[in-house]
């Protein structure tokens, strides 16, 4: 007797991708759980609902610094063209697609002046010098930060300068030896600089690559220096304190404890300390179960600004309350479409195609990317002069 093998049911089919993208089997959940934990604090300190939520951005700093440390200096050999197409299959097409699709939105009614640093400011964003635009530009904790949709995009700018930093110590430190040198030199000196800058009073070292060296430094010397070794009880207490430290700064903290300040130390330890610890009871209580946000948090990092200050735009007042919870829930549901289309689709092509393909689609985004940014570039200047 013939036996038909019947197709799955698309209810089992839609599991299996939820699953394996959402609740991934080969990464520690935890750490997923300290980038949904970062994300929620960002998204509620721009809704102007927590004050110290800006330490967010610094969890994400030391979590890159780790994931980084181990794509470029723990790979033997290592591959420089992977580690780019990599980076750029992971950044770049949201990037693009959130740029792009702002844009279009909104510069053919705003103000002449807005539709000009609106502009620049997104093609800055493109080239990954939104950082060092803004800093001479706009105040981070200013009103005036309202006014642009791609002012978030300053950390994207640091990390991939800190991503042009650390491929350039993979391809001149073969080494091992001599990156654990390198390292400490790189945190010590950034470090320093950090607190000569709060010294000095510099709050636009908030942008600053060198003031921040030393949160990724932080997070790749991981992979270098010795891991403790505690047993279960303690590792949970440590755990739950370290933890309980980061919340607490979310909580608590005011803005003149933001980067540059000394204050910024505690957290970035506190993120180092879970890192280096085993998944534990705590974490699997705390953090696995917002690890599906952490999953998406690059889309929802792109897009919840962009909402925010439309929103703010269209309604012709500051947006709170329920109207802010209205927007950030729509928000969440764009990202979660632009991490399964457009960011995982990416990194699947990625992963999927062979070499040749890969690098031509990598150039390609690059091409768009530059394309782009000079359109804005061009609308920019057509604004000022006219």
């Amino acid at each position: 007797m013939l036996h038909l093998n019947e197709p799955a049911p698309t209810t089992s089919r839609w599991r299996d991708i939820l699953e394996k993208d959402f609740f991934p089997l080969n990464r520690r959940r935890d750490i997923d759980g300290l980038r949904g934990l970062a994300i929620t604090l960002v998204v509620l300190f721009h809704a102007g609902w927590l004050q110290g939520g800006f330490i967010g951005v610094d969890i994400f700093v030391v979590i890159s610094g780790y994931f980084m440390g181990r794509s470029a200096l723990m790979q033997h050999p290592f591959q420089p063209l992977r580690f780019v197409c990599r980076r750029l299959y992971r950044l770049l097409p949201a990037l693009v697609c959130m740029i792009g699709l702002v844009s279009a939105g909104m510069l053919w009614w705003v103000l002449q002046s807005d539709r000009a640093d609106i502009a620049i400011n997104g093609a800055y964003a493109l080239v990954y010098l939104s950082n060092i635009w803004a800093s001479g530009h706009v105040g981070y904790f200013q009103g005036q930060s309202i006014a642009y949709p791609f002012l978030h995009t300053w950390s994207l700018s640091l990390e991939m300068q800190f991503y042009t930093i650390i491929f350039l110590m993979a391809l001149l430190l073969p080494l091992t030896r001599h990156r654990k040198l390198v390292l400490s030199g790189i945190f010590t000196v950034s470090l320093a600089y950090c607190a000569w800058s709060y010294v000095k009073g510099d709050t636009q070292a908030y942008y600053n690559i060198f003031d921040r060296l030393w949160q990724f430094s932080l997070g790749t010397m991981i992979w270098i220096f010795p891991r403790p070794r505690l047993s279960p009880v303690v590792a949970n207490i440590v755990y739950a304190v370290a933890l309980a430290v980061i919340v607490g700064a979310g909580l608590f903290y005011t803005l003149q404890f933001a980067c540059p300040s000394y204050m910024t130390v505690f957290p970035c330890l506190a993120v180092a300390t879970i890192i280096m610890l085993p998944e534990t009871q705590v974490g699997r209580l705390c953090l696995v179960p917002i690890s599906p946000l952490g999953v998406i948090s690059y889309s929802v990092y792109l897009w919840h600004w962009p909402g925010i200050v439309v929103a703010n735009y269209l309604f012709f007042f500051q947006v709170h309350g329920l109207m802010m919870a209205a927007v950030l829930g729509i928000v969440l549901v764009i990202s979660v479409l632009s991490y399964v289309f457009i960011e995982r689709t990416g990194l699947d092509y990625e992963d999927r195609v062979a070499v040749a393909a890969r690098n031509r689609g990598a150039a390609l985004l690059v091409g768009a990317c530059m394309t782009l940014a000079a359109i804005l570039f061009y609308i920019s200047y057509v604004s000022r002069v006219h």
